[in-house]
C-alpha cells in the first residue's frame, strides 16, 4: 500500500534515528549502502525532509543526516503524508477518489462498510506510532534492522 519511495524514506529514516545522535550525522552514502539503495535517489529523499523540518543536513567529511528535533514528535503518518500523500488515509479501498462516506448521493465502493473501520485503525495507528517509539524498540530487542 505504500509506494518503494516511501518505504525507502522510513527505512532511511529509522536507520537515522538508530545511528545518528546530537552532533554525529549518518553519512547518505552509509545509509544508501547499508539499505541498498540508490544513493542519488536517496538524497533526494532525505532532502525534502529537510525541507520539512523532520531532518537537519550537513556537509563535508563529517557530515550526513540527524533528526532535527525528538524523533518521538514525528509520526509514521507524517512521513508517508509528505511522500505518498494523504491517499492511503483518505481515498477508498479499490477508488481513485476520496472516501465521502457522509454523501448519500455518492455511491459507496463495494468494500467501503468493510474497510471504513479498519482505515480509522490505520489512521490512527500511522499518527500515534512514532519514530522515537520504532527507535526505542529497535535498541531494547537488538533486532538486526538489515534484515527488516
Amino acid at each position: 500500500m505504500l509506494s518503494n519511495t516511501c518505504k525507502y524514506a522510513l527505512r532511511s529514516i529509522i536507520y537515522i534515528g538508530i545511528n545518528s545522535s546530537p552532533g554525529k550525522y549518518v553519512n547518505v552514502k552509509t545509509i544508501a549502502a547499508e539499505l541498498d539503495v540508490p544513493m542519488q535517489f536517496l538524497s533526494k529523499i532525505l532532502q525534502v525532509f529537510v525541507r520539512k523540518d523532520i531532518l537537519v543536513s550537513v556537509k563535508g567529511p563529517l557530515g550526513g543526516f540527524r533528526f532535527k528535533d525528538d524523533p518521538s514528535k514525528v509520526s509514521l503518518y507524517d512521513v508517508v503524508a509528505i511522500i505518498d500523500g494523504p491517499n492511503l488515509f483518505e481515498h477508498c479501498l479499490i477508488g481513485t477518489r476520496p472516501c465521502k462516506s457522509h454523501d448519500d448521493a455518492q455511491d459507496k465502493c463495494p468494500v467501503h462498510d468493510n474497510f471504513s473501520a479498519i482505515r480509522k485503525d490505520l489512521i490512527a495507528f500511522f499518527k500515534e506510532e512514532t519514530f522515537g517509539s520504532i527507535i526505542a524498540n529497535y535498541q531494547n530487542n537488538s533486532k538486526d534492522f538489515l534484515a527488516l
